[in-house]
């Protein structure tokens, strides 16, 4: 029964993700640890959820991303995700939290704040890397990949389409890294994947698959409000919690 009520909060979760472009793994982590899963199990299941839905949306979207902007935020988060897996375990899991989620509610509060001109350049090179290393040190260590590269991009104003990709793009690329680095450093559970991490994985491409369809009906403007409304939703709930 367990089993079950995962599967349900990960397509539920899974179809948000579909329609912001992230958000998928804060709505599924505290439903999974709620139901008794382990924190390593959760991260493995979310990493891996998560890496194989984008990719139908990588294969339908190609054409919407931008490489160059996609590829500085890999270059930060690759260093990041390797510095996560050997330092969490050293610091404590409730002050990670709590720094972790302030952070993400100040990137939030930061998004809701009018841009000063909409056809400026945006954030430059230096703030992406940097965004990707954060991006990178919490998807191995308290599974909070998105907030951080959605609310760099919600401040460049980008298409919704756009936006997808580019997040779609980033996830199967860094997830990817952030698996083998668990896997590298042992961090990956030897036990309690299974059934889980199959049936959950299913669960979430089918998620991400109807809410892809949903976000062609948002208009820009308020689908940049959704997404500072989730990065908000994520910091508190990750400091709270």
């Amino acid at each position: 029964m367990d089993l079950l009520f995962a599967a349900v909060a990960m397509t539920a979760s899974a179809l948000v993700g579909g329609a912001t472009g992230f958000a998928a793994s804060l709505l599924s982590t505290p439903a999974l640890l709620l139901l008794g899963y382990d924190v390593p199990v959760v991260v493995t299941v979310n990493l891996a959820a998560t890496l194989l839905s984008r990719c139908v949306v990588v294969w339908r979207s190609w054409r919407e991303i931008e490489p160059k902007r996609v590829g500085l935020l890999v270059v930060g988060s690759a260093p990041g995700a390797v510095l996560g897996a050997l330092t969490a375990g050293a610091i404590p899991a409730h002050v990670l939290r709590v720094s972790a989620g302030v952070l993400v509610t100040l990137l939030g509060l930061l998004l809701f704040l009018p841009a000063k001109n909409e056809r400026t350049a945006g954030p430059g090179r230096p703030m992406h890397v940097f965004t990707g290393l954060f991006s990178g040190y919490l998807a191995t260590s308290v599974s909070l990949n998105g907030p951080p590269v959605a609310a760099l991009l919600g401040r460049v104003h980008l298409p919704v389409r756009t936006f997808i990709a580019n997040l779609a793009c980033y996830f199967l690329t860094t997830n990817s890294i952030s698996l083998v680095t668990l896997t590298v450093t042992g961090a990956i559970p030897g036990h309690g994947l299974l059934p889980v991490l199959p049936l959950l994985v299913v669960a979430a491409i089918v998620g991400n698959q109807l809410g892809t369809m949903v976000s062609s009906l948002i208009p820009r403007k308020a689908f940049t409000r959704v997404v500072a409304a989730l990065i908000l939703i994520s910091g508190l709930t990750t400091a709270l919690t």
